[in-house]
């Protein structure tokens, strides 16, 4: 049985409509909330001027795996809390910005980025310390449908 934790991911950038519903479907496969009182996603229902944010109490491993590996092959960035659980795996913060590899950062139960000291020493410098603050606090622009037609790779990976 799978570690189950709290965990909440936001989803930003630029859609083709046409793949929309494979965003849905791994919406649907990995069963989030639009808030923590469980209420259920509703695909017509996308925030304008915001990132989609989906929320649970209950996610294995505290990932969204679907949802994931749907925003990876879609060039969607994410920003991904999940809590830790005792003895298996901390608390962290996963930044995907749409292309390369997600970076993680450590995090508190409140979502606040933890520094260890070995961790400062190898960074070395409070400028590398402030760099890797302000990428773990990158949240996602609005997730924006476009029709499929107007939309090529530079508006999608910038």
């Amino acid at each position: 049985m799978a570690d189950r934790v709290s965990a909440h991911i936001l989803i930003g950038g630029t859609l083709p409509r046409g793949k929309y519903p494979a965003l849905v479907q791994a919406i649907s496969n990995d069963n989030p909330a639009i808030d923590w009182d469980g209420t259920p996603f509703d695909p017509t229902n996308i925030p304008a001027n915001a990132p989609l944010a989906l929320m649970d109490h209950e996610v294995a491993w505290g990932r969204f795996e679907a949802i994931e590996a749907c925003c990876h092959r879609l060039g969607l960035h994410y920003v991904r809390w999940s809590n830790g659980y005792i003895g298996s795996f901390p608390s962290i913060r996963v930044v995907y910005p749409g292309h390369g590899e997600p970076e993680t950062f450590l995090t508190s139960e409140d979502d606040d980025q933890v520094f260890s000291i070995e961790h400062i020493r190898e960074l070395g410098s409070v400028e590398a310390i402030e760099a890797e603050y302000r990428r773990a606090k990158l949240n996602p622009p609005p997730l924006g449908l476009v029709d499929d037609d107007l939309i090529d790779e530079e508006t999608i990976h910038g």
